[in-house]
């Protein structure tokens, strides 16, 4: 991440693969949405007005993002990087859809993480719908 790169995402604002975040509430929504979709990016630090509030990245503070990733079912691949005091968080695009966290199954709508209703969780759950899907 540059100086431009966090520019363009301010400008762009939170989407389908952008989240803000100021702390670590509902973490584990976000990822499943990110994870039953394509997949995105977390930035701790930033409010969803945009302002940089920073975000202290410890060890600790990343042990417990991982493990939040890996209460998910199944775990939700993700990645860190660090910018200035901003913490990135990708996560990937699912290959074992649909997943779920302890409040249910989630999807990316927009820029929000939504629950899925029951003709969305079949699809991702079906796998004829599922080969369907990607042909």
């Amino acid at each position: 991440m540059t100086e431009q790169e966090l520019l363009m995402v301010l400008a762009e604002g939170e989407g389908y693969r952008i989240e803000f975040k100021e702390q670590l509430a509902s973490l584990d929504k976000e990822f499943v949405g990110f994870a039953n979709a394509s997949g995105g990016f977390i930035f701790l630090g930033i409010a969803d007005d945009k302002r940089l509030k920073g975000f202290e990245t410890t060890n600790k503070v990343k042990s417990q993002i991982q493990d939040i990733a890996r209460n998910c079912d199944p775990p939700v691949q993700i990645l860190f990087e660090e910018f200035q005091n901003i913490l990135i968080v990708e996560v990937r695009e699912g290959t074992d859809k649909p997943y779920r966290c302890s409040f249910g199954f989630y999807n990316r709508t927009g820029p929000n993480a939504q629950k899925m209703n029951r003709a969305r969780f079949w699809n991702l759950s079906n796998p004829k719908a599922k080969s369907a899907l990607m042909s």
